[in-house]
């Protein structure tokens, strides 16, 4: 039964496997999804305590968190949570006694990643950032002096690129997409580094990125010491004026190869350390 999938099965599974992941992170799912709302407070809490409690909540001069400020803090809270909940969720399989008894449960390993990779490449990511950004738009829609919500804002931002002649053309996707290519490349690093190290599973990930940054960092610097950086940017430029007309279509190319790569290359080593672990 190993590698075999039979769907009924896997459909059993997932629902035991979400049941288990819900009820051990629901704290650490609904603390991160309720930022929002504790930046509120905090924010006018203090801004009450500076006036001494002597204005009028209602006042529109009283500090409240702005689109900028709430942007920053949704940036900075969802990359640590997607840098956080893969080792949380699946980090056990790495530990002896609790990656016996998942070996052992009745479902095939294929079964078994499948589910890990819907639930932390979709399922998780999506029910974040859903919980999140209704927890900001519910701010704002209690007190109208935060501005507009992040996903109103952010989702209708002009990602317009100009050139120096003033030509302009579009960044692939919109602010959803980048969300999206963004969640997927970070939490399927992390996946990978919950399967792979047994303590300290994101410290040592990170520091393994660090290292392969500067591996290749030192690749490209020789690289680009051979070659003649007048000529190279002289092709660049050419294809940039043959392209010109199709460069939207190139932008949104690359950028879904550059992901398709990172994502499939990093699944298919996950799904190797899965189907090979042992205890």
């Amino acid at each position: 039964m190993n590698n075999t999938f039979n769907f009924k099965r896997f459909g059993k599974y997932l629902a035991y496997d979400l049941k288990s992941v819900w009820e051990e992170q629901r704290v650490f799912l609904l603390t991160y999804a309720l930022i929002p709302v504790i930046t509120y407070i905090v924010i006018v809490f203090f801004a009450l305590v500076g006036h001494g409690f002597s204005m009028d909540f209602s006042d529109y001069t009283l500090a409240r968190p702005s689109i900028a400020v709430r942007v920053s803090v949704f940036s900075l809270v969802s990359v640590i949570f997607l840098i956080l909940f893969p080792s949380r969720t699946y980090g056990f399989i790495t530990d002896k006694a609790k990656g016996s008894a998942w070996i052992q449960l009745p479902a095939s390993r294929l079964e078994k990643f499948s589910s890990m990779m819907l639930i932390c490449l979709v399922i998780i990511p999506v029910a974040f950032f859903c919980a999140y950004l209704i927890s900001d738009a519910l701010v704002c829609l209690v007190d109208k002096n935060c501005g507009s919500s992040i996903f109103s804002s952010w989702n209708s931002l002009d990602m317009t690129s100009y050139d120096e002649d003033g030509k302009s053309f579009k960044i692939a996707g919109k602010g959803i997409w980048f969300l999206a290519n963004g969640v997927l490349q970070i939490v399927s690093v992390f996946l990978l580094g919950a399967l792979i190290f047994k303590k300290n599973k994101v410290a040592k990930t990170i520091l393994t990125l660090f290292v392969i940054s500067l591996v290749l960092s030192a690749i490209i610097g020789l690289a680009v010491s051979t070659i003649d950086i007048e000529s190279f940017s002289d092709k660049i430029q050419a294809w940039a004026l043959n392209y010109a007309d199709n460069i939207d279509f190139w932008a949104n190319f690359w950028s879904n190869v550059e992901l398709a790569v990172i994502v499939v290359g990093l699944g298919i080593w996950s799904w190797f350390r899965v189907k090979n672990i042992q205890h």
